[in-house]
Parts: structure tokens; sequence; C-alpha cells
């Protein structure tokens, strides 16, 4: 049982992994889209609407990323059942899910004033 155990705590290990290497890449490209646009494009005339395009291409990044770290914990959570784990788990899953949930109506209205 105690090798299980490993083998879960090692997959919600990768998947966390992979969810902050998303979350880094998709700062990366936002952040080079963003100078591109604040110093190329236009110089020092930002179009607002530029800026919403940037905020909603960020803002898919960090709703993956956050898919990847919920099921980091779900994982994470069946290989140690104890009840303070359960409370912490259900507590993180809350958080990370109205966050989610609200970043999501906001970037389905920043793509709806795009179009």
């Amino acid at each position: 049982m105690e090798q299980i155990k490993e083998v879960f705590e090692i997959i919600a290990d990768w998947i966390e992994i992979v969810g902050v290497c998303i979350l880094i890449y998709g700062f990366v490209k936002i952040l080079i889209m963003f100078l591109r646009t604040e110093f190329f494009d236009s110089p020092f005339k930002t179009a607002i609407s530029s800026l919403q395009e940037i905020r909603c291409h960020i803002g898919i990044y960090i709703l993956l990323s956050l898919d990847f770290l919920i099921a980091s914990d779900i994982i994470f959570s069946i290989s140690d059942l104890s009840q303070e784990q359960l409370v912490r788990l259900s507590v993180m899953i809350v958080v990370r899910i109205a966050i989610g949930y609200f970043l999501g109506k906001e970037i389905e209205e920043l793509s709806n004033e795009k179009d």
C-alpha cells in the first residue's frame, strides 16, 4: 500500500509541476506580447482593446494551470485520507473553483467585448 501512495504522490508532483510550468509559460508569453504591444506596435499609446486581449490570454493560462493544480490536490488527498487533509482539500478546491469561475466569466466578457 505504501508503494501505491508513493506512486500517487510522484504523479501528483508531476501534475503540479506541469501546472506551474503552464503558468510560467503563459506569463512569459503574455509579458512578451505586452512589451511588444507597449513599445513597438504603438509606443506609449496602448489601446485598451490590446490590453483586454492580453488579459484574456493570461486568464486562459491561469485557468488551465488551476485545473492542473486541482487535479494534483485531489491525487495528494487520495494518498492521505485523513480528516484534516480532506478539509484542507475541500477548502482549496472551493477557493480554486471560485477563482476559476469568476476568471472564466471575466474572460468571456472580455472576449465578447472584443468581437
